[in-house]
């Protein structure tokens, strides 16, 4: 029930907030509503978070100002919201990489452990709007099951697309698929 009210009040703030409002808003809901002493957030459930709502947020709603800094290898306020809503540890793992005549930028986050946490983000600019897409760690089948992510997508309206799943683990492969398929 904790997590519910957490994720809701973080939502609703994320709504109307700049990146920096929305990472001291989730960090004061988070002690508000999950003092230490009280049960502890899974990480996996918190990278969800960052990666799957924090992020697209900002992608849709900073017109374009969360873009621009990735464009200029600034990841100084995505690396402390990760650190806020996450760990300093997961914060460090974040890397960014500039597609070149792509106007795209992709986010590679540490390997996931949770379901549905991301092995990457590619953010690609057109020109008077965003797409973002994900590549997320899904279920394996068993050792004959070549699956090893789900491409996902976020649209501006807040909708969660599934693209299918993909044998790639790879960055480029990832780049590669988005680019030439439009997903």
């Amino acid at each position: 029930m904790k997590l519910y009210l957490f994720i809701i009040v973080a939502l609703l703030s994320a709504c109307s907030s700049t990146p920096e409002q929305t990472t001291q808003q989730t960090q004061q809901t988070q002690q508000t509503q999950n003092p230490p002493s009280q049960n502890e957030i899974p990480q996996s459930k918190k990278v969800y978070f960052f990666q799957h709502k924090i992020l697209p947020e900002w992608t849709f709603t900073t017109d374009g100002k969360f873009y621009s800094d990735l464009l200029m290898g600034n990841l100084s306020k995505l690396k402390t919201a990760a650190t806020e809503v996450v760990s300093a540890e997961y914060a460090s793992g974040l890397k960014s990489k500039v597609i070149a005549n792509e106007n795209a930028v992709l986010i590679t986050f540490p390997k996931p452990e949770g379901l549905t946490n991301c092995f990457f983000v590619l953010i690609k600019k057109s020109e008077n709007s965003f797409a973002f897409y994900t590549y997320e760690k899904t279920l394996s089948f068993g050792e004959d099951d070549k699956v090893a992510g789900v491409v996902g997508s976020w649209s501006e309206e807040g909708n969660h697309g599934n693209h299918g799943g993909r044998t790639y683990s790879k960055a480029a492969d990832f780049i590669a698929d988005i680019l030439n398929n439009n997903s």
